[in-house]
């Protein structure tokens, strides 16, 4: 059983996909004449997407991975459902970007070291700015080539957020002191962000490189080895054929037992050439 073949089995079998994995299982098979209409038919009237469709609010993760799925099909219907999700993504905001919020963490919240004047797009609304969802918002607007005046502050958050050795946690680099350790994942989505930008050339992009491919030298997740081949590919990394022949060990003994999201992950990151999203070319 190939790869793709356990991605399109799954598709073919799930009504009740979460959105990453449907999302990135119809990237995966976007040559293989998959039907987006799932994932238009479980977009909310917000103009968002939900995690699990019909299930609590929406968020800008699972929207901005939607947004990158659907680039991929050319069919009447997506501009509208485009045109809707990007209206939605442009009216959340992270708190930090109020100006009480900024007074609060200046003066007086000084448990986590960032700058709140630089803020991108939280996980859901009404809350902070975090690394994941603003990469995947900037990666959407490059894709579909939309504009949005936000977008260099986005930059300039993911970059004020990096953690010192190199990668990127979560979202704040420094708590209490301490210095948080950086996550492949999350590492792989701000590089992708950066790579089409004037910053994919700074000292911190070079040490979050070499942070992901030292990092996973020995690791045999496939979604985190999926999401750094990716980034690694995007900036032409030597380190990115290591981790590829990693990520195939990985996956070909487990393709039965891996989520799709890992499966599909895994697809996209194993394509000759090297599969990019829109917008992180160089």
């Amino acid at each position: 059983m190939t790869i793709r073949s356990q991605v399109l089995d799954g598709l073919n079998a799930a009504s009740h996909y979460g959105i990453e994995d449907l999302a990135l299982s119809l990237l995966a098979l976007r040559e293989s004449g998959a039907d987006p209409e799932s994932l238009l038919r479980s977009q909310d009237r917000s103009g968002g997407w939900c995690a699990i469709p019909g299930a609590g609010e929406p968020g800008v993760f699972h929207t901005a991975l939607a947004l990158l799925a659907l680039r991929r099909f050319r069919r009447l219907p997506l501009q509208s459902a485009a045109d809707h999700a990007f209206r939605w993504l442009s009216d959340v905001r992270g708190l930090e970007s109020h100006w009480l919020w900024q007074w609060k963490f200046r003066l007086f919240d000084r448990q986590v070291r960032f700058d709140p004047s630089k803020s991108g797009w939280p996980w859901v609304p009404g809350t902070v700015s975090w690394v994941a969802p603003t990469a995947l918002a900037v990666l959407a607007f490059q894709a579909w080539h939309r504009e949005s005046p936000r977008i260099p502050s986005a930059f300039d958050m993911l970059l004020d957020r990096a953690c010192p050795q190199g990668g990127w946690n979560a979202g704040n680099s420094v708590v209490l002191g301490v210095e948080l350790d950086p996550h492949p994942d999350f590492t792989a989505m701000a590089l992708l962000a950066l790579g089409d930008s004037d910053h994919s050339n700074d000292a911190v992009v070079h040490r979050s490189l070499r942070y992901l491919h030292d990092r996973l030298n020995r690791t045999s997740s496939p979604y985190s080895l999926g999401w750094a081949v990716l980034a690694l590919s995007a900036y032409g990394h030597a380190g990115a054929e290591d981790l590829r022949s990693q990520l195939e060990r990985a996956t070909a003994a487990r393709i039965p037992a891996l989520p799709s999201r890992a499966l599909a992950l895994a697809a996209l990151a194993l394509e000759q050439p090297p599969f990019r999203f829109e917008g992180t070319v160089r």
